[in-house]
């Protein structure tokens, strides 16, 4: 495969691609000069030979490395910058991510936050006579009211799906789902 009909435009790269490949794209870096043959690659990661090499193929297919077999041993380089996503750079934003409890209160946070904006709006409102054209002052404690019910609601439930996550696997009970998975 020719390296001009592989290599991608930078924002076509996956952004999960660098969290994927961290030992290969490392082997780069660690390493003082920029070519590498694959034996030196495998020396960096905790993958054998050939998985190292398919992911070095893919790596190539999506314009990350080139690659040039000069003689017996194949040669790589980087061809490209691989970008770290925000949730590898914030692992909290990972772990959110990856939990639906965590998602839940999130949601509620926010929306208590919201809570605390309109009902401060509201206190200016009716106390100080502020006044907005565009709202009703029972309309704004309506909002309040709806937005503090839906944040307690979120907080509520995030903590009952943690609460049941931890109950699963203090009890060792595992839940598969697999849709792929034909009866």
């Amino acid at each position: 495969m020719d390296n001009s009909t592989s290599e991608s435009a930078p924002e076509d790269i996956d952004p999960y691609l660098k969290e994927r490949n961290e030992g290969i794209l490392y082997a780069f870096a660690k390493e003082d000069h920029r070519i590498l043959t694959t034996p030196e690659i495998v020396e960096h990661v905790d993958l054998g030979r050939r998985q190292v090499e398919r992911r070095l193929k893919d790596l190539r297919d999506q314009g990350v490395v080139g690659t040039r077999k000069p003689g017996r041993t194949r040669l790589w380089w980087l061809e490209a910058e691989v970008e770290e996503p925000a949730s590898v750079q914030y692992p909290i934003l990972k772990l959110i991510q990856e939990r639906l409890s965590l998602q839940l209160i999130v949601i509620g946070i926010l929306l208590g936050i919201v809570t605390v904006v309109s009902s401060t709006a509201a206190i200016l409102f009716t106390n100080y006579g502020f006044s907005f054209y565009f709202v009703d002052f029972e309309l704004l404690l309506q909002a309040t009211l709806l937005f503090s019910m839906t944040a307690v609601m979120f907080l509520l439930t995030g903590g009952l799906v943690a609460g049941t996550v931890w109950l699963f696997d203090h009890l060792g009970i595992e839940i598969r789902y697999n849709p792929d998975d034909s009866q």
